[in-house]
């Protein structure tokens, strides 16, 4: 059953549960200093405990915190929104992982979301356009757009993306990598595009993560599917591999208080204190009493 907390307490448990590495990492990634550093898991896990409370998400929201929008997205009921409430959340964000929380958890569920995706993706402002491209992208996923010109779309994201901003090249590349993934039709169309597009990212790709260029982006995720491995991932799997065996041959530091100092020798057990004969404790005892 659902736990019922107040605005309040959900904030004290969220200053509570923060982490200050996690906070400054999410400062590095452009968070403004209104945030705490709960791990997502924890957001999570207290979600789950609340449920659903699309009164208690818009509180939260309104409080401006990191963590308590993210949680925020994971307690609004999409059915409730209108398309003035959803633009009122959105549009004056200006991180982009909140933008993406926000449509990923609630917009692309919404029965507004028609409308928004057309009116962002037609917009001139860097985040909404974002978000207009990545809902559509999500709304394929989901078989919500069975009227959609597709064809007509991969040509808007190949005449788009070159010149568009970098937060917008984000949401175009997501939409042309999740056509090629749900419309099996078009996956030889979104790759070939991908390839005149280009790698438009100069960022190096984090260990663990995937290639940005879609035609990579798009085999890895097939291969995965399939539950094979891409060349990239079997190298970066091997490498992982080499690290930790390199780990298992290092030296152990020895412990404190070793037994003759060896290092992996367990330490001798120390002797018990011989006991006491019973005259010399009832001799002790008499003097104790005597005091």
């Amino acid at each position: 059953m659902p736990k019922t907390m107040t605005l309040s307490q959900v904030m004290n448990q969220l200053e509570r549960e923060g982490d200050e590495k996690v906070r400054q990492r999410y400062v590095r990634d452009g968070v403004v200093d209104n945030v705490f550093g709960v791990l997502l898991g924890k957001l999570r896990a207290l979600a789950a405990t609340l449920g659903m409370n699309h009164g208690l998400g818009l509180a939260l929201w309104e409080t401006g915190n990191h963590d308590a929008r993210i949680l925020a997205c994971m307690l609004l009921d999409p059915a409730a929104l209108t398309e003035k409430e959803a633009r009122g959340l959105l549009e004056p964000l200006s991180n982009p992982n909140l933008v993406d929380e926000l449509v990923s958890r609630v917009l692309v569920h919404a029965p507004v979301a028609p409308k928004l995706q057309a009116r962002w993706r037609d917009g001139s402002k860097e985040l909404p356009r974002r978000a207009g491209w990545k809902l559509l992208a999500g709304r394929i996923a989901r078989k919500l757009e069975p009227s959609l010109d597709v064809g007509a779309t991969l040509e808007r994201i190949e005449r788009e993306l070159p010149d568009a901003p970098y937060r917008v090249k984000e949401g175009l590349n997501f939409c042309l990598v999740w056509i090629g993934l749900h419309l099996p039709e078009y996956t030889s169309e979104a790759i070939a595009i991908g390839e005149r597009l280009g790698r438009w990212d100069p960022r190096p790709i984090p260990k663990g993560c995937t290639s940005s260029y879609a035609p990579e982006w798009i085999a890895a995720a097939l291969a995965l599917r399939k539950g094979e491995k891409t060349d990239a991932r079997k190298a970066m799997e091997a490498s992982a591999k080499a690290k930790a065996t390199r780990k298992e041959g290092k030296p152990t530091a020895p412990k404190a208080k070793v037994a003759r100092g060896e290092v992996g020798q367990k330490a001798a057990k120390p002797k018990a204190a011989p006991a006491k004969k019973k005259s010399a404790a009832k001799k002790v005892s008499a003097g104790a009493r005597a005091r």
